[in-house]
């Protein structure tokens, strides 16, 4: 319980640290090519849905290997080509990505 516990506010943290980079106005947001969601939303769709979910941390292996939200893939960013093999041809999943903010 604990560990999960723990999981669950890294990965609120994380979301909360890559929402910082996000363009201020709700204006620019339109034009992403992905759509934000917060955190609550994540939450609903993991609980109701989690085999219409996949969750891959962006960070670096050994950042991954300390800790990650569970059942999160590894595809670390500066690999991404290596390994986007390992995404899900289904076009209806839905995949959240997640980093540690940027540096």
């Amino acid at each position: 319980m604990f560990l999960k516990k723990n999981c669950i506010m890294l990965f609120v943290a994380f979301v909360m640290v890559c929402s910082l980079s996000l363009p201020a106005s709700a204006e620019g947001l339109k034009d992403l090519p992905y759509k934000i969601i917060k955190t609550a939303e994540l939450k609903a769709i993991w609980d109701t849905k989690p085999k219409d979910l996949l969750i891959i941390d962006t960070r670096s292996p050994e950042e991954y290997d300390d800790v990650h939200i569970p059942k999160a893939i590894s595809i670390p960013q500066k690999k991404f080509d290596t390994y986007k093999h390992l995404l899900p041809s289904e076009k209806s999943i839905r995949l959240v990505f997640y980093c540690n903010g940027l540096k």
